[in-house]
């Protein structure tokens, strides 16, 4: 018998080529992963190979997320904030995911914060 792996957030429910709403989605996937990591129990730290694993967070989509916040212009005042303002955005879906058991994960939204601060203060210090 055969079961299969769900990822959080679902592939589906990030086609938007909006940043804003993809982050939006990883945030509420990342929150819902979180409550099954807590819920579950230790049942997912049982598990030693990954097809005895039920669910997932969706790695790639936040790795493609992230490579497209990289990609965005800083040529003005206003792309520089834009680009902070996500990038505190995605600091928060590592903060949850840093909450299921993830402890690793504060040193990737730390820097995502320092870069966000950076930013923003080349972003003022322009003005």
């Amino acid at each position: 018998m055969s079961q299969q792996l769900i990822f959080y957030p679902h592939t589906g429910d990030l086609e938007s080529s909006q940043i804003s709403e993809r982050l939006e989605k990883l945030l509420e996937g990342a929150e819902q992963f979180k409550a099954l990591v807590l819920d579950s129990k230790g049942e997912h730290e049982r598990c030693t190979i990954p097809r005895e694993m039920k669910y997932a967070y969706n790695w790639d989509e936040l790795a493609r997320l992230m490579r497209d916040l990289r990609e965005l212009p800083e040529a003005n005042q206003a792309q520089r904030v834009t680009k902070s303002d996500n990038l505190l955005k995605l600091s928060e879906v590592y903060e949850v995911l840093r909450g299921a058991k993830m402890p690793k994960l504060e040193a990737v939204r730390l820097a995502l914060v320092n870069e966000a601060n950076q930013l923003r203060g080349s972003a003022s210090s322009v003005a």
